[in-house]
């Protein structure tokens, strides 16, 4: 025979629920700020690779106004020159497509809301004098279809002495895909 003491006795099933409701909303406000890290981080990231680019369009600029030429072949001020738009867009395309190759300053870029995205697919090239842009409004495929959060979008524009603008493309808000310039506009690039 067993004998217990009365004040010996479980959990009641109010008090297992109240547990289980805090754990609950603990767990849920945890994941909630972990997703808001997660995105601030992926858009950091684009925002660094941005930087990267447009520094890397600054110093190229700077080294061709002392006279040299900048690798690779397709980046050359004489192969960007051209009077067209759409010859501009196939000349920048190419230019930035192979500084994504092995041995460029693009080639480990990689997409950090799609990894599977690198280099070339990340960095894009377009030429554009007619979309009007707004920062946090304007659609990141008004400029190139196919383009995803995380992309870097360089619009070259004008006729003759080109200007660049980089953007990035990211959630603003609750909305995907997202144009926001980066910095200031290189003019005569």
């Amino acid at each position: 025979m067993s004998i217990r003491a009365q004040s010996e006795r479980g959990f009641s099933l109010i008090e297992l629920l109240v547990v289980v409701a805090i754990i609950g909303v603990l767990a849920a406000v945890g994941v909630d700020g972990y997703q808001g890290y997660i995105d601030s981080t992926k858009k950091s990231v684009t925002d660094a690779n941005a930087k990267a680019v447009h520094q890397w369009l600054i110093n190229t600029k700077t080294v061709r106004a002392a006279g040299i030429d900048t690798d690779p072949v397709e980046c050359k001020a004489t192969t960007l020159t051209s009077s067209t738009t759409a010859a501009t867009a196939v000349a920048a395309g190419g230019c930035f497509g192979a500084l994504a190759l092995a041995g460029n300053p693009f080639e480990s870029f990689k997409n950090p809301y799609k990894t599977t995205r690198t280099s070339s697919n990340a960095v894009r090239a377009v030429a554009d004098n007619t979309t009007a842009v707004t920062d946090g409004i304007t659609d990141c495929t008004s400029l190139q279809t196919g383009t995803e959060n995380g992309d870097i979008i360089i619009r070259v524009s004008g006729t003759g002495a080109k200007h660049v603008d980089v953007y990035i493309c990211a959630k603003e808000g609750d909305a995907d895909g997202k144009l926001t310039k980066r910095d200031t506009t290189i003019k005569n690039f």
